[in-house]
């Protein structure tokens, strides 16, 4: 099978960024700015109001296009930052957003990408721990309503790839890859994406049994096919998440395919990839790819590699039982094996199908070409 598109297309499907440019932005900021000193003159208080992210009544399930979304700035309470406050607690949090706020409008000012982990490093007596820089650059692009690329802001790279495909980067470089292991570069990079040839893409939750798979050649096999293979490594990060939307949204042929554990923390991994997360609901747009099958392993498969249940495990399964998307047919295979989790007290690992990687090789190669051949006969 071949899945090949032009650039032109491709280029179409890469385009989810902000339609705002750097100069904009910056007004946003600098509005953002004036209000606080026109509050400061008025009031004597220094306050900035920040887009609740997270906040249960901002995230809302979209049942159309089936991930999760964020209803409007105006529809829910922000979250209200100021200076001097009750409490050093509040001071603190008032520094961090207005030094974070700095570091963005200079990294827009001269056209340098930063990572969250670079505005970390730089003050880290000030921002204190990484999910500190994390969530409050997410919150300025959700209060600014735009995505935190457009920030000038990157992840530090984390997901892997291997297989067959070609990135045209925007600086003019060619990044192909055939075979060898490649760090997901930054989406805001990439120009566009060529996947050529190929008959599936398989995302695998550990980088262990990632790194096995193409040692082995995985990726290129008579029986199945040839293939993309990537990890997000656990939960994957933004250009992960991004680079499998795009292909999903670009080559809508191509079957994707998710091989996780069978415990609560498995499938909540592959529901990131489907549905989206909370913490990011006003990005998921570009962030989804709904047609993700799975492919094991299943908890009833392996008795004798079962583990137990612990009481966080439970909680996790009830929890994402209550999700919205769990009602939906494209979960169905997600909700009964949490039910099924939950009704025999037992979990299972990836590794339970074998230590060796013949093991893993077998039993991926069964599910996935039962997986082909049903789409052929449909």
């Amino acid at each position: 099978m071949s899945f090949t598109q032009g650039d032109d297309v491709i280029e179409e499907c890469l385009d989810y960024r902000s339609e705002e440019s750097r100069e904009e932005i910056l007004g946003k900021i600098e509005t953002l700015i004036s209000d606080l000193m026109a509050g400061v003159a008025e009031t004597g208080l220094a306050a900035i109001r920040l887009s609740n992210r997270r906040a249960a009544e901002s995230i809302r399930f979209d049942r159309e296009k089936l991930h999760l979304t964020t209803r409007d700035a105006a529809d829910t309470k922000p979250n209200i930052i100021g200076f001097p406050g009750p409490t050093i607690l509040n001071s603190w949090r008032f520094a961090v957003l207005m030094r974070t706020l700095d570091i963005i409008s200079e990294s827009l000012t001269s056209g340098k990408v930063v990572t969250k982990r670079d505005i970390y490093y730089r003050e880290t007596w000030l921002f204190r721990n990484q999910a500190i820089v994390d969530r409050i650059v997410d919150d300025i692009g959700r209060t600014l309503n735009v995505p935190r690329a457009a920030l000038g802001i990157v992840a530090a790279q984390k997901g892997l790839a291997c297989g067959t495909f070609c990135m045209h980067k925007k600086d003019g470089t060619l990044m192909a890859v055939e075979g060898e292991i490649q760090l997901i570069p930054p989406f805001e990079e990439i120009k566009s994406v060529d996947v050529m040839d190929i008959d599936f893409v398989l995302v695998i939750e550990k980088e262990a049994i990632f790194r096995s798979l193409c040692s082995s050649k995985f990726y290129n096999r008579a029986d199945i096919g040839r293939s993309i293979l990537v990890t997000g490594k656990g939960y994957p990060d933004l250009s992960t998440r991004q680079f499998i939307s795009n292909i999903a949204a670009c080559h809508p042929n191509t079957p994707l395919f998710g091989a996780v554990d069978s415990d609560p923390y498995g499938i909540d991994i592959l529901c990131t990839y489907k549905f989206g997360s909370r913490a990011m609901a006003h990005e998921n747009s570009h962030l989804t790819a709904l047609k993700m099958e799975w492919v094991g392993v299943n908890v009833l498969e392996y008795e004798d590699g079962w583990t137990k249940l612990s009481v966080g495990d439970r909680k996790k399964a009830l929890k994402m039982l209550s999700l919205p998307w769990m009602e939906t047919e494209t979960a169905m295979a997600m909700r009964l094996e949490l039910q099924r989790m939950l009704f025999l007290g037992k979990k299972a690992e990836m590794n339970v199908v074998g230590t060796e990687a013949y093991s893993v090789i077998t039993y991926l190669t069964q599910a996935i070409k039962i997986r082909l051949d049903a789409l052929i006969t449909h």
